[in-house]
């Protein structure tokens, strides 16, 4: 397989992105909204978030690493891609979210007028953090500010690091993340920090950045069979975990099942940026629908959110009958998949065609 086509085409990485964003729809719209049968209470449909993180780490890393080579190379130079990754980063992700604030502000969104500072400034985390509050349909956007604050330092630590240290790098991003979680959780009255803070999200984008520089420097051939047997493991050590709290305490036991989601999620993301899911799963992963809804994903998981208050407050009237969970959930995904498919076509689409100026 050819570097650009690893990179540049990774169905089943776009399928995952599928799976993390309707995980977090589950969490969302069943666990916290509907009934709470026992499967939505003990499956970690939230740890979607996770996923979206490793996948961010490996594939902004990896591009990262392919720019660091040209500039090495003198093909290009550090303020020119530097240039360029703002510029494509501010292309993809700012577009909608701005619009999506300033609709709230146009119809009074409840509370919008209390967070607007933090939510322009892509800071809402660290209010979060700070204040221990949840921020209601809106809380979903602390995970964007963790991103947006990552793309802020990543691409200066990449270039500016040794390539010889960026194994390092990553792994020390890694331990930065348990470090940050054990602060917040022994020696601080913010708990939310544990999670919400953007050191403590760096166990998932450090092994995300760990993948690509796996997949980049090829220290070793990867050996499907093995990653599989990996990620078996590390599903076993998952599940013995959760079933298990009564030999740790509460909050530690939460810190170390977010850490263990984020170990699974290595494994998956090493196999299939390599393509290496076989079987039914493979289908599923590059099957048509699921690789279009992996690419609307950032959209998906931008207005999921405030779907329930768009049926509840101007659809509702129209469908009386939908009061079951199932039949709810269904609604709420079409929903999401037509603003999010309006979005993209509209909106998206046209802008990210002009990252071919930054080339």
């Amino acid at each position: 397989m050819s570097e650009k086509k690893t990179i540049e085409f990774l169905p089943q990485i776009d399928g995952l992105r599928f799976i993390a964003v309707f995980g977090v729809m589950i969490h969302h719209w069943v666990v916290q909204d509907f009934s709470n049968s026992f499967i939505f209470k003990n499956i970690p449909f939230g740890t979607g978030v996770n996923l979206f993180f490793v996948i961010s780490g490996f594939l902004i890393t990896y591009i990262l690493l392919k720019k660091k080579d040209e500039i090495a190379e003198n093909k290009t130079s550090f303020l020119h891609e530097i240039k360029n990754f703002y510029v494509k980063r501010t292309l993809r992700i700012f577009p909608i979210y701005y619009l999506v604030i300033i609709l709230l502000c146009i119809f009074s969104y409840s509370g919008i007028k209390e967070y607007l500072g933090y939510l322009i400034t892509y800071s809402i985390n660290w209010f979060m953090v700070f204040k221990g509050v949840y921020i209601g349909n809106r809380t979903h956007l602390w995970s964007l500010a963790v991103e947006e604050q990552f793309y802020l330092i990543w691409p200066f630590l990449i270039f500016m690091t040794p390539k010889r240290w960026i194994l390092g790098l990553s792994i020390f991003a890694v331990l930065l993340s348990l470090t940050s979680k054990i602060y917040f959780l022994y020696f601080t009255s913010y708990w939310m920090g544990v999670n919400g803070a953007t050191f403590s999200c760096f166990d998932a984008l450090g092994l995300g950045a760990l993948i690509a520089y796996l997949q980049k420097t090829r220290i070793q051939p990867f050996k499907s069979t093995l990653y599989k047997l990996y990620l078996l493991i590390s599903i076993v050590i998952y599940v013995l975990l959760f079933v298990s709290p009564g030999f740790l305490n509460q909050e530690l036991h939460t810190l170390l099942l977010n850490f263990a989601t984020a170990v699974v999620f290595f494994f998956v993301i090493s196999i299939a940026a390599n393509n290496g899911f076989g079987g039914n799963f493979k289908s599923f992963l590059e099957n048509k629908t699921v690789l279009y809804l992996g690419r609307i994903s950032y959209g998906l998981y931008l207005y999921h959110a405030f779907v329930p208050d768009i049926y509840y407050s101007c659809i509702m009237r129209f469908f009386p009958k939908l009061t079951g969970d199932a039949d709810l959930f269904v609604l709420f995904f079409i929903l999401s998949v037509l603003l999010a498919s309006i979005s993209w076509y509209l909106i998206e689409k046209p802008i990210l065609n002009l990252k071919r100026y930054f080339q």
